[in-house]
């Protein structure tokens, strides 16, 4: 029986990222041993590897030259908007050996970490051209046993508490007012009342309060001074205090709030809200955070994820990166790349297993929503939560049909003559 010449051998090879453990056993060295044989057709088993995007050193910022600026007078890299190049790579990697990538695939659009499998075979100089490829796409949907009536869930991200800007702060109250029924139409006031649960997206404190400078100074000269967070908690207790005495609220701690910097963030301590935590209705929780609320599955985040990949790809809208990252059934895949994260070692909680009713970030540029259908009858809400601060929007959320608009609100402005606040749904 004659065997044929080798040649180019199209080779499915799963991507299958961290914490799988279907894929242990397998490594690139097994691969390059096995398509060494003159063989007519050949099923590669998945590679317990990830995908990179490998970006030039003069981008990509580094841990190294920031440690030896002291000691240099070096000037420190100028942050930008994208660390991104034509010149970047993607590398199919394990423990043992590495992989380029070529072909139909988009180099600039992923990130490191990311999942998926490509289809393809190894030419001559060694690199794996691709020709085709495809995600994980939507998990497993759960069954949905929402509200036979109108039931809202309010989402708002980015107080930004201590910013010293007295619109912010306006803005937070008429927030307040209208959650809490003492402000709005008869209409608005009807639509409060339905209100099943407040959720807070981390970034409850501005970035002015991290006091960064306070390090470099001797201790005499900061021995009386108070950190700016503290009047900030101050104020957000206050601020958890009028919502809580009228409906549940969650908080989840963001990027300049008092808790843990790598994900997953644990939850603010209660002692740092001695007036709201005498409430059975506050709950504070983690980043990322997932809860059932009147039969629906919500999953979301403060937005660490979503910004860190924005700078790390070509992509560009925020929605389109949340929707991205729930094909790709990975929460956060740069993390520990470019991310803070927890190193864990027999279970990664960022892999989407379940698919959740409403996914959403907080901290956005601005609000977007849009409602994403899966090959299998899934049907999820995607929201972009835009930053309270800056853009003084929340988003109210349908329990009923899973439908979302902003609600917005001006103070006095200085381009308002009259002078007049506005509520706007």
């Amino acid at each position: 029986m004659s065997q044929r010449a080798p040649g180019p051998r199209r080779l499915p090879i799963a991507c299958c990222g961290r914490a799988s453990g279907s894929c242990q056993g397998f490594d690139l060295g097994s691969w390059w041993r096995m398509v060494s044989v003159p063989t007519p057709s050949l099923l590669v088993p998945p590679l317990a590897a990830s995908c990179g995007e490998g970006s030039l050193p003069s981008l990509r910022p580094s841990q190294l030259p920031l440690m030896c600026l002291p000691q240099h007078n070096l000037v420190p890299q100028p942050p930008m908007p994208k660390y991104i190049d034509p010149s970047d790579e993607l590398i199919l990697e394990d423990e043992l050996q590495r992989i380029k990538l070529e072909g139909a695939v988009e180099v600039q659009r992923l990130v490191t970490g990311t999942i998926f499998a490509v289809y393809g075979y190894e030419q001559d100089n060694g690199k794996f051209l691709v020709e085709d490829h495809c995600f994980a796409s939507l998990p497993p949907a759960l069954p949905r046993n929402g509200p036979s009536s109108d039931r809202f869930v309010l989402l708002a991200s980015g107080l930004g508490l201590g910013s010293g800007s007295g619109e912010s702060l306006l803005s937070t109250q008429l927030l307040l007012d209208v959650v809490t029924g003492q402000l709005g139409a008869e209409g608005q006031q009807s639509c409060a009342a339905h209100i099943s649960r407040v959720i807070l997206a981390g970034n409850m404190l501005s970035q002015n309060t991290q006091s960064r400078d306070t390090l470099n100074k001797a201790k005499y000269l900061t021995k009386k001074t108070q950190a700016a967070s503290v009047e900030a908690m101050k104020m957000l207790d206050e601020i958890l205090l009028q919502l809580c005495s009228s409906v549940p609220v969650d908080v989840m701690p963001g990027e300049f709030d008092p808790t843990n910097y790598m994900l997953p963030q644990q939850p603010l301590h209660h002692c740092m809200l001695p007036l709201a935590s005498a409430y059975a209705t506050l709950r504070l929780v983690t980043n990322p955070y997932q809860a059932d609320v009147d039969g629906v599955r919500f999953l979301g985040t403060s937005g660490q994820n979503i910004s860190d990949i924005f700078k790390y790809s070509s992509m560009d809208n925020y929605l389109e990166i949340l929707e991205w990252t729930l094909l790709a059934g990975h929460i956060s895949p740069t993390a520990p790349d470019t991310l803070g994260c927890y190193p864990f070692y027999n279970l990664d909680p960022f892999i989407v297993t379940e698919c959740p009713h409403v996914y959403f970030c907080g901290n956005a540029p601005r609000f977007q929503s849009k409602l994403l259908t899966g090959e299998d009858g899934q049907q999820v809400l995607l929201v972009t939560v835009p930053a309270f601060s800056t853009t003084q929007t929340a988003c109210l959320i349908n329990l009923r049909n899973l439908s979302c608009q902003p609600i917005s609100f001006s103070g006095f402005g200085a381009e308002d003559d009259d002078g007049d606040m506005e509520v706007k749904h």
